[in-house]
């Protein structure tokens, strides 16, 4: 027998302060299929994420005309009128309003270079079906552990639609920056490593980490040093100079203002020598 039509839904929550200051909020969501009504230069208060699953559409907005074939997913940027419309097969249409730090925070990642507007959905279908399903749950439940839940959800969404390592050009640049960061370079060093000039450098690595290049680098070098104080014996001044700091008092007072400890009291904290630390920048791997 062939199966029933899913019905469509559509629930929708009051904002969440406590959720929207300090994260994620999620302020609805909801799914349909076949050839809904078009939405027309729409500009919403909020962000959304518009997933196709199946079948295809057009998408416009201040960047021009796109074509829609699912399956496949777009951003919606906050105070920017979009619109978008089915073919006359129709869709199948899923929906998520987000809010918050969070969700601000997301947007140059899901965005990436070259402001993408339609994305690919490497998401297998039936995790999208779980994922909404569950949502429906959540957002059709009132009280904050129904509203914690659908924000957790969506960031499992996001985390699903997010680029990984490799999708895009950019992600080799990173990976050449991230390899070299313990090595004294200038950012037109840098460039001419990756093959691209310093501008193209901090666009691409800009629009995959949200960081210039000093930033990235100095975010790699902590990262690094934090996994060799908690994993070896070395001193202070070794794990400075292995991570690519030649001086172990700028080292120090660094790593107090981005981490919030000394070094000394970040060993005390986390320290674990069972665990063997991630390499340095620029170690081989065994």
């Amino acid at each position: 027998m062939p199966q029933p039509e899913a019905r469509p839904w559509a629930h929708y929550a009051p904002i969440s302060h406590i959720l929207r200051d300090s994260g994620l909020c999620c302020l609805g969501a909801g799914e349909q299929q076949g050839t809904p009504a078009p939405v027309r230069r729409r500009v919403l208060g909020h962000h959304a994420i518009l997933v196709i699953t199946a079948g295809t559409g057009r998408f416009e907005d201040t960047a021009g005309s796109h074509r829609i074939d699912g399956p496949s997913w777009l951003w919606l940027d906050a105070g920017r009128w979009h619109s978008y419309r089915p073919d006359p097969a129709g869709w199948s249409e899923h929906w998520v309003l987000l809010d918050g730090i969070g969700a601000r925070a997301y947007r140059p990642a899901v965005r990436g270079p070259g402001d993408a507007v339609v994305r690919p959905l490497r998401m297998p279908e039936g995790q999208v079906a779980t994922v909404f399903e569950q949502l429906r749950s959540a957002t059709g439940t009132p009280g904050r552990t129904a509203a914690l839940r659908a924000s957790a959800l969506v960031h499992r969404l996001l985390g699903e639609l997010l680029p990984a390592d490799g999708d895009d050009a950019a992600a080799s640049v990173v990976d050449e920056v991230v390899r070299s960061a313990a090595e004294h370079l200038t950012v037109l060093q840098r460039a001419a490593r990756a093959g691209i000039s310093p501008a193209q450098l901090r666009e691409e690595i800009h629009g995959r980490t949200g960081m210039t290049p000093h930033e990235l680098v100095l975010a790699v070098r902590l990262r690094s040093a934090q996994s060799l104080l908690a994993g070896t014996d070395l001193s202070i001044t070794r794990v400075a100079a292995d991570v690519g700091f030649e001086d172990a008092s700028y080292f120090a007072r660094l790593f107090r203002r981005r981490i919030g400890l000394t070094p000394r009291e970040f060993r005390a904290q986390h320290r674990r020598p069972d665990v063997p630390p991630d390499p340095a920048p620029g170690t081989p791997s065994p």
